[in-house]
């Protein structure tokens, strides 16, 4: 791992597609190396097709790389099989997505606790944790109402609330802004700020949104599957 305590580290990643297991194909991302250390809010940008989302999916262990090794708090995705994966994910991984995935039929409160009790947690302790999560993100006055009656912004905080709750040590965002409008967007954003620079999460985000984007500590950028600058902000950890 990282010299100077980086959580996460790929080394030398490359993913290709259409070919066997992975091998030969086109190659989709090609010799990506970075670490990010506890704490740091990252932005991932590029154009579409750039290879910024297949990395995104790859540092969630949703994929596997053709070849390279990804380090998540001492583990090498590599060494692990799907049931392992699938474990590690629930462990230490949070993911918000552009679409929240809320489930209709059920309240904020349940929607952020049902999967702390697919994990074996008692139904008072998940709702316990999921109700301290949406006080985290101002939801606490909204706890029971259904996603239908939340606007979008709301629906997105609920979904960060869910993805948090476990505590992950890596929250993963693909484009978490892309269907809010400005005002929401900007509240989302910063809510990364403050889980990174104030709770010790580590946050990676992808967006196209350059303002977004620079809000981040540090900016990595991809073109054609490769790092083509790794920025960071004056005054971010490194």
């Amino acid at each position: 791992m990282s010299e100077k305590g980086g959580i996460l580290e790929a080394r030398n990643i490359c993913r290709s597609l259409g070919g066997t297991d992975g091998e030969g194909g086109h190659p989709v991302l090609r010799d990506i190396s970075f670490s990010v250390p506890r704490g740091q809010f990252v932005a991932l940008t590029g154009a579409s097709g750039s290879g910024k989302s297949t990395l995104l999916y790859l540092l969630g262990a949703l994929d596997r790389t053709s070849s390279g090794e990804i380090w998540l708090d001492g583990v090498e995705f590599g060494t692990l099989d799907d049931d392992e994966r699938a474990e590690f994910r629930n462990e230490k991984l949070g993911f918000v997505f552009q679409f929240h995935f809320l489930l209709p039929e059920f309240t904020a409160l349940e929607n952020v606790a049902i999967p702390m009790m697919r994990r074996g947690l008692s139904r008072d302790e998940s709702e316990e944790r999921a109700y301290a999560m949406l006080s985290l993100l101002g939801l606490e006055a909204l706890y029971a109402r259904e996603p239908g009656q939340l606007s979008g912004g709301e629906q997105q905080r609920v979904s960060i609330a869910r993805a948090i709750a476990n505590e992950p040590k890596l929250i993963l965002a693909d484009e978490p802004t892309g269907n809010l409008d400005s005002e929401n967007a900007s509240q989302v954003v910063q809510i990364f700020r403050t889980l990174a620079h104030e709770h010790g999460r580590t946050v990676i985000m992808v967006t196209h949104d350059q303002h977004f984007a620079d809000l981040a500590d540090r900016r990595i950028a991809l073109k054609d599957g490769q790092i083509v600058s790794d920025i960071s902000a004056p005054g971010a950890s490194v």
